[in-house]
């Protein structure tokens, strides 16, 4: 099978909004949402005549005919994603979900569309409008909800995940992906930072539920500049949960990124700022924030260097990674050295 085009997926949207909704129902529009290879896409369900029936949706696929773990499993986010709207964590609310490829022709979820704006790390268009008054509180509601998102319970709502994974583990699966690169020079500078990270894991970092791509775009604010949403779950997981504050640090920090890629640079804050945040809005004291820094550019550099090798071959073609491509050496440098301190 294959990921379905806009006609195809509009017919089985129409479908699926007559037998769940209103057999009059319409789907006007459908189209794909930023990221996400192709796989999410955004419509609303409308019933005519009736102006108060339209119900703005976001439908999320797995990839046809790819095993499911990880980042291709999205019903893995389902008890996930219903755990943090029960704990007043502010999400997407999933509406509908199922494993039955009858309805998409793979598995799919259904959550809310919320009419709502990131800071967008590139684009000023696709940002908020008040961002450009600043960032700090738009960033502070970020780090308040990565705070709030780490507090909450997950032995019983999350039994059916798997084991946490410890750094070495962490470290060691971002590597599987950095060796599908073809540069030899990204893979040995990203194995040498790999190897100081190894020999220097901090013990008895706290341990639970981390979203794993925290950074500006996935945290969604409405006009009145209100954090509303935390979006994107597909690599979240269990385990170290400063990685997510050392993501965010890394996403806003020039330090990790190449002098052309900074010039386009839309948020930006420092280190400091953001860790003084973060122990603030959770009360603990972040010793190894240099170490997450490091693992945080040693994770994105082997992301980068495997999707430049997607996009170069063409079998997943994105052009961001050609602007991002010259920063993988730099993560690991910078990598190096906040990992010696």
């Amino acid at each position: 099978m294959s990921v379905p085009d806009i006609d195809v997926m509009g017919a089985r949207l129409l479908h699926w909004a007559r037998c769940e909704y209103d057999a009059s129902a319409h789907v006007p529009e459908v189209w794909p949402m930023p990221g996400n290879a192709g796989l999410s896409f955004g419509f609303d369900v409308v019933v005519p005549g009736d102006p108060s029936r339209r119900w703005p949706l976001v439908v999320r696929l797995s990839p046809p005919g790819v095993t499911r773990r990880g980042n291709t499993d999205v019903l893995r986010q389902v008890p996930l994603l219903r755990s943090l709207h029960a704990s007043g964590i502010p999400v997407a609310p999933v509406t509908w979900s199922t494993a039955d490829p009858v309805w998409f022709g793979t598995d799919a979820v259904i959550q809310q569309r919320l009419d709502a704006r990131p800071l967008h790390m590139w684009d000023a268009a696709l940002s908020h409008r008040a961002a450009c008054g600043g960032t700090d509180a738009f960033l502070a509601q970020a780090v308040d909800a990565m705070a709030a998102i780490h507090e909450v319970p997950w032995e019983d709502t999350l039994r059916d995940w798997e084991e946490p994974r410890s750094l070495e583990s962490e470290l060691y699966f971002w590597d599987e992906v950095l060796g599908k690169s073809d540069e030899p020079a990204w893979v040995r500078a990203g194995r040498e930072l790999r190897d100081e990270l190894l020999e220097s894991c901090p013990e008895g970092s706290p341990c639970g539920i981390f979203h794993g791509d925290f950074q500006t775009n996935n945290v969604l604010y409405d006009d009145e500049g209100k954090l509303v949403a935390v979006v994107d779950w597909e690599i979240s997981g269990l385990g170290a949960q400063l990685i997510d504050l050392g993501w965010l640090t890394m996403f806003t920090d020039p330090s990790c990124w190449e002098p052309t890629y900074v010039r386009g640079m839309q948020v930006r804050s420092e280190p400091e700022a953001l860790r003084s945040m973060y122990e603030h809005a959770s009360g603990r004291t972040v010793d190894s924030f240099d170490w997450f820094r490091a693992m945080a550019c040693f994770r994105f550099g082997a992301i980068a260097a495997f999707n430049v090798r997607l996009h170069r071959t063409g079998r997943r073609s994105d052009p961001i990674w050609q602007r991002i491509a010259p920063s993988v050496t730099t993560l690991f440098t910078r990598g190096r050295d906040l990992a010696a301190g």
